[in-house]
């Protein structure tokens, strides 16, 4: 990870925060642009989360850790979404981990800056009450099409969901966990896909074709 602030962003990155900056304007003298590199740890799991993040570039996913060891995949966080804010609201007391996949673009506050001053902010509350509202109706669409559309369409929407740099390569255990599929399903479809060339193993995972994918994933849109 490397921090940089607003003014270093702009010269080293080429990145304006300024159009972004909505919802931390009170207390902007404490932004920070974080880089997050692929795999990077946004936010560790059962520790104190440093910082309330608002992504800006790429995308991270969110996923806990059982008893047994296992993992799973319980989110993936898109551009102009929030990571930390159940903990900024003390909903969450055991965050989850929250992972980049390639490179993520961050605005970020200290947490005890945030507690002490935005949650006393009458518009950052009204903003974040409609963003945690956003995403409730999001995620009961998204669990809508799991039970409506066929795994091909639903799985070529995650490829292109979870893909870094053109390569698709998450366990496939997880994956048919998250796309709520079982494991031979899932591996079925994967073969289907294959033979039809719309995905092509190679060694560091899978390469797909997006314009075909994204006409498949489109369909759920």
């Amino acid at each position: 990870m490397k921090n940089f602030t607003l003014d270093e962003a702009e010269s080293e990155l080429g990145f304006d925060a300024t159009p972004h900056m909505r919802l931390f304007w009170s207390i902007s003298e404490y932004v920070q642009v974080n880089v997050f590199e692929n795999k990077d740890h946004i936010i560790y799991a059962n520790r104190l989360v440093p910082r309330l993040y608002l992504l800006m570039k790429g995308k991270a996913k969110i996923s806990v850790t059982h008893e047994d060891g296992g993992s799973s995949i319980v989110y993936f966080v898109k551009p102009n979404e929030l990571i930390g804010e159940l903990s900024l609201i003390d909903i969450e007391d055991r965050p989850k981990d929250v992972i980049s996949i390639g490179t993520s673009l961050c605005l970020s506050v200290p947490m005890d800056v945030a507690k002490s001053t935005l949650i006393k902010d009458a518009q950052f509350m009204l903003d974040m009450s409609r963003y945690i509202g956003t995403k409730l109706i999001e995620r009961t669409w998204f669990n809508a099409k799991q039970q409506h559309y066929e795994l091909k369409y639903r799985l070529a929407a995650y490829i292109l969901l979870c893909e870094c740099d053109g390569i698709y390569n998450e366990k496939h255990t997880q994956s048919a966990e998250y796309l709520a599929v079982s494991y031979r399903h899932f591996l079925h479809t994967l073969s289907q896909m294959k033979a039809e060339g719309l995905i092509k193993k190679e060694k560091k995972g899978f390469a797909f074709d997006r314009e075909a994918l994204e006409a498949l994933a489109e369909v759920m849109s």
